[in-house]
């Protein structure tokens, strides 16, 4: 096992053996939700180039402790006919720890185990076959107040994959993180702009599948009216790039993807509250191929 597996895994089960020790003095607070997301390729629906994915989750949290729950789905989906093709499914548990919490300073640290459990079909939609692959987590986060106004916040999430990679195509290990400052202009409105890595690499020298690096600035513009949060945002690329084809093509293609979205966020004030998005970005390849991606997100949460 990694030093990467053995932290996440000892988070884990520190965060296992607080909830049989934790006192009762403080109430848990608990969250419970469910989202639905799609992901399209414009015109392309009938090739099923759209990706559906549904998700539940539930979090608990106490003190400093942080317990998350989740199930994914996701797979390929041909709007024609409302059927899907090769899918795979992703639970997933979380535990947090925050070792320090002000206003002026949080540090937490995250621990993360998510299985893979991938359903193949080819065309005709016959069977041909599953694999199960895993994911190990380590992720510290941070806010730091540096004014009365600005703040620099962000996370470093470092992953490890193991088992049946060459069938799923991912590389063995994964670093992403997302950090930035944010401004508060007033009461109502304030800008965050960040930075964000993600680059899937092998430790293994032997192997070059999966890999794949994209950069970008990512910028947000959140409104607060009340009950409502209304978030326009853009990501804008400055390098992308990807061997998911290594199999027959080694070499590494270019993209170029830039981002306009706005999101959508409604607190009923009774403990429900709900999260409508819409992006929309545009999608450049070295092969001089142009898509135009559409992603629509709708969520609903309870806390109690």
């Amino acid at each position: 096992m990694s030093t990467l597996q053995r932290s996440a895994a000892l988070l884990l089960c520190a965060g296992v053996t607080f909830v049989h020790a934790a006192e009762q003095d403080h109430p848990w607070d608990f969250n419970v939700g469910a989202m639905i997301e799609s992901e399209n390729v414009e015109g392309q629906g009938e090739d099923q180039d759209g990706l559906f994915e549904p998700s539940v989750y539930f979090n608990a949290s106490k003190d400093a402790w942080r317990i998350s729950v989740a199930m994914y789905q996701e797979g390929p989906v041909n709007y024609s006919d409302r059927s899907r093709g090769t899918y795979f499914d992703r639970p997933e548990l979380e535990i947090r720890y925050q070792f320090t919490g002000s206003d002026d300073f949080t540090f937490g640290l995250t621990g993360g185990f998510r299985n893979y459990s991938y359903h193949f079909e080819d065309e005709s939609g016959k069977n041909t076959g599953s694999a199960n692959m895993q994911r190990y987590k380590l992720q510290p986060d941070w806010d730091i107040k540096l004014s009365d106004d600005w703040r620099f916040s962000g996370w470093l999430a470092l992953y490890q994959f193991g088992h049946d990679l060459d069938k799923t195509g991912y590389a063995d290990s994964r670093v992403e993180t997302e950090s930035g400052v944010s401004w508060r202009l007033n009461e109502t409105v304030s800008v965050k702009v960040n930075y964000y890595l993600e680059r899937g690499f092998n430790k293994d020298n032997g192997s070059n599948n999966g890999e794949f690096s994209t950069q970008e600035i990512r910028a947000y513009l959140p409104i607060s009216l009340g009950q409502t949060t209304i978030t326009p945002y853009t990501r804008l690329g400055l390098d992308r790039w990807s061997n998911w084809d290594w199999q027959d093509d080694p070499e590494r293609e270019g993209h170029h993807f830039n981002r306009l979205g706005l999101l959508y966020a409604y607190d009923f004030d009774n403990g429900f509250s709900t999260t409508l998005e819409y992006a929309h970005e545009w999608e450049d390849h070295d092969e001089g191929k142009t898509d135009k991606f559409h992603y629509i997100g709708v969520g609903i949460n309870y806390a109690f």
